[in-house]
């Protein structure tokens, strides 16, 4: 009888045996497999993102500082005719946004039929129309134009408004003028320029002094320097 509960205790110890150890080997499996998760995302390769980055040629105005061209437009007179313009700009960058601008121009004068109800209009005494005045610009709204996808040009619309002298008639006329204007940056060395002016001076007409509205439309190109 003593044999019998011995052996029943024996086979007990044993399966309790088998059992803890069974459990012991599933525990540090886990473990182990939990380990070498770890060890696998940390060391697995950094995927880094490859972004594809076009280059973008854009125009911008050279350091320097000065800015010279020259120009070609309609001057229309009033009560007169139009006539053709040339003429040439001095320009100093003062800042970003603020300019300073000469300019000379040369024009003649034609004698026409839509004048010949004007007493003394057509009696010139020279036929040669000079202009030359000191401006101040201010670039209103600069900006970018975008040609394509791999272009971008620099703009600028501007305002801008001076004095000078306009020689007309063999006179001398003090002469206000003001006007805007579209720059187009083509490279950091060149500029591609739209002006609509107007001219504001002093002439007899009629055997009367008034003022003159002459409106100018020029454009041309100036190179930084």
């Amino acid at each position: 009888m003593e044999s019998w509960i011995s052996r029943i205790f024996l086979k007990a110890v044993a399966c309790l045996l088998v059992f803890g150890a069974a459990t012991g080997y599933a525990e540090n499996s886990a473990d182990n497999s939990a380990d070498n998760s770890v060890e696998s995302i940390n060391s697995a390769p950094i995927i880094e993102p490859f972004v594809m980055r076009e280059d973008l040629k854009e125009a911008d105005i050279d350091t320097e500082n000065f800015e010279v061209g020259i120009y070609i437009g309609q001057l229309s007179v009033e009560e007169l005719t139009a006539i053709t313009l040339v003429g040439t700009s001095l320009t100093f960058h003062a800042t970003e946004d603020l300019f300073i601008e000469a300019n000379y121009a040369v024009g003649t004068l034609e004698e026409t039929s839509s004048a010949s109800n004007v007493t003394n209009v057509n009696s010139f005494t020279d036929d040669k129309l000079v202009m030359y005045n000191l401006s101040l610009g201010f670039n209103l709204f600069p900006g970018e134009v975008f040609i394509g996808e791999d272009w971008a040009f620099n703009s600028a619309l501007y305002v801008i408004g001076g004095a000078g002298v306009t020689q007309f008639n063999g006179k001398d006329e003090f002469t206000v003028n003001f006007g805007v204007g579209y720059r187009f940056i083509i490279t950091d060395w060149l500029a591609y320029h739209i002006d609509f002016r107007d001219h504001i001076f002093s002439r007899e007409v009629s055997q009367a002094t008034k003022k003159s509205q002459n409106f100018d439309f020029h454009t041309g190109v100036t190179f930084f320097f």
